[in-house]
Order: C-alpha cells, then structure tokens, then sequence
C-alpha cells in the first residue's frame, strides 16, 4: 500500500447508428501542462492551440462547468483551484483547497466543485458561487481523481493508496461506500445514465466496472499496460482506455467486456476526453508534450496537436 506524500506527478460500435446532437459541440478542449504551469485551449473544429492560460504551480486536473463558462484547474504545488472564465481566457479567482489537489469534478447543476486532495486523503466541497470551501469529507488513501454521475446525487473517488473507490452521498456529505477495485486504481468516469462507474487500474491492466445501485464491482476488462486513465462516449459506448505502457488507447465495447481495438497515439499517454465535435476522442500524451485526436469511426488518429510541457489532464467544452 502507497503511504508517502506526492510532491510531483509527472467504438466505433453503434456509433454510425446513433446521431449526435447538433447542437451539441463542444468548442475548446482545455489542457493542463504541468512543468509550464499552463492550460492550452485547443479549437475542436480546427484542432490548434488558439490560446495559453498561466495558473498555479505544478497543476493536475481540470473541469469544465456544464454550461462551459468557467474552466476549474488544480494546482498541486499551491494547493488551490484556479477558476477560468471561458469568455476571457482569464484566471478570475483561486480558491484554497486541501493538501495537493489532484482531481476535480463539476456537479450537474454546475454550482458545486468537488476536488480530491491526495495529500490529506479528503474531498474538497467548494461553492462555486462563493468560490469557497463549504465542507471537507474523509476519504480513502491518496485520493486521485474524481467523478460524478448525472443526477449528481454520487461522487466517487480513485484511492490509488488504497486500491478502492469512495463512494460520497452528496446530500450528506459522507462517504457510504467503500468498493474494492484493481491495484492502483488512478482514472474513473461514471457512464452517461449513471448505472456504471469505470476505474481505470494501473498495475493491474484492466478496468473495473462498478455497478451503482450495489456499489459492487460487476465486471473487469482487460485493457493495455499502465492502464491509467478511462472515459465513456455521451452514449455510453465505446470506453476509451490510455495504457501510458503502450503508448495506446483500448478501445472498448463494455456490453461483452471486448477490447474492439487499440489505437497507437503518443507516449506516456494519460487523461483523455471525448468531444461532441464529431465525436473526437482527445488524449494527451505527457512524453510526447501533445494532444492525439482519434475519429471514433475509424478508431485512427487523424491529428496530432502540440501543446504544452507534459501535459497531464484535459476537459472539453458543451455548448
């Protein structure tokens, strides 16, 4: 079990049948470069970096409000959330939050922040509207990354110290589960409908799927090396996987557990999001300081966008 304190953290499956909505596309996707201290702004519809965005020292994670106006970064090193307002590229506030903020989560409604920091083994609560932490809930052993699903009433965070998932009941602001994952359980998103939750497990090279009515692990899939970051299409399927091992994304159907391909991007990838623009899936690649574009339909990487210094999380903009 990991004890020690961080300091630095270096389908196309039913897709052509299911129409996107075409509102529905998200305009930027935002990229926390870690050594420069910096977010990109990458234009979705032309894929290049259209703006850079100084916030604090050695940042992690990275959320996006779901009306797209505000921009929610971690800043390890400084131990805040700096709040970007979309509109100006411009950093507005900064909140203080735990020891070593690494993950942050948005809430459906948009007024609630949620931050894991890895250092105190907590989950920050922050109100938006105040920019303020209105409550702190204990969690497990270093504490990564966070989600939540869409009714908003969970929370769940990757104990990478622990191996396990915290399962927080946002109205009581308490953890009512624990749930027993993979070794090194790092990256998770909750499915669009909220029935599944999906732990990305470095050291076991596989993910878990939890099912949020029992809180009980249901599944596991196999997936690549270092598998450490995972997210789900807007229609639940496919699930993209980094194997930061491999330099590549599995791409997999989670309705019979498949890894239907396995794309090659750039190396030591890590977080990865997927755009409403045409379905894009965006990854970023710390050793390769760039971002990997994958059509969904072709599971190939038909961009390569150059960034910032190790970038280590992305987010993408509704409109």
């Amino acid at each position: 079990m990991m004890n020690k304190k961080i300091t630095r953290c270096a389908l196309p499956l039913l897709m052509a049948a299911v129409a996107l909505p075409a509102a529905a596309f998200n305009k930027n996707a935002y990229v926390v470069n870690q050594a420069d201290n910096t977010v990109s702004v990458i234009d979705t519809t032309s894929n290049a970096v259209t703006a850079t965005i100084p916030v604090g020292g050695n940042p992690q994670g990275i959320a996006v409000s779901p009306n797209g106006a505000e921009i929610y970064v971690t800043n390890g090193n400084d131990n805040t959330v700096s709040v970007i307002k979309a509109a100006t590229n411009a950093v507005v506030a900064s909140v203080p939050v735990g020891g070593f903020p690494f993950g942050v989560t948005v809430s459906p409604d948009g007024r609630t922040i949620y931050v894991a920091n890895a250092n105190d083994n907590t989950v920050s609560i922050v109100d938006v509207t105040k920019n303020a932490v209105v409550a702190s809930v204990d969690v497990g052993a270093l504490p990564f990354n966070v989600a939540t699903g869409p009714s908003g009433k969970f929370v769940y965070t990757s104990n990478i110290g622990e191996n396990s998932v915290s399962v927080i009941d946002t109205r009581t602001k308490a953890v009512v589960a624990t749930v027993p994952v993979g070794v090194a359980p790092n990256g998770l998103d909750v499915g669009p409908l909220g029935a599944r939750i999906y732990v990305a497990n470095s050291n076991s090279n596989n993910v878990s799927v939890i099912d949020a009515f029992t809180n009980q692990v249901k599944s596991t899939i196999a997936a690549g090396n270092g598998a450490g970051a995972v997210v789900t299409s807007p229609i639940g399927l496919p699930v993209y996987v980094s194997n930061v091992s491999d330099s590549t994304v599995s791409v997999i159907n989670p309705l019979n557990s498949a890894v239907i391909a396995t794309v090659p991007v750039g190396a030591l990838p890590g977080p990865l999001a997927v755009s409403r623009t045409f379905g894009r899936v965006y990854v970023t690649n710390a050793g390769s300081h760039s971002v990997s574009v994958i059509n969904p339909f072709t599971n190939k990487v038909v961009a390569t966008v150059d960034v910032g210094n190790v970038p280590a999380a992305i987010a993408t903009q509704p409109e």
